[in-house]
């Protein structure tokens, strides 16, 4: 039963000032087949970590957003 509400509310948690922010360095990126996102960028943009930023994305990216992204720091 756990699990069950777990993987209803894990898609709630994840960081959405990052993820908002992320979204739209993804589609300001070059169009190729792997639009890249600056971890820099966005953690200046939305004065969090790096590492939560990128924790953020992959996050997203398990749940299908951000396909085929690369991120770079």
């Amino acid at each position: 039963m756990f699990n069950l509400v777990e993987a209803t509310v894990k898609p709630l948690m994840l960081n959405h000032q990052v993820l908002e922010v992320a979204y739209e360095l993804y589609l300001q990126a070059a169009e190729s087949s792997h639009p890249v996102i600056n971890l820099r960028d966005l953690s200046r943009k939305t004065g969090k970590s790096a590492l939560t930023c990128r924790n953020a994305i992959v996050e997203a990216n398990q749940l299908g957003r951000f396909p085929n992204c690369t991120l770079e720091s």
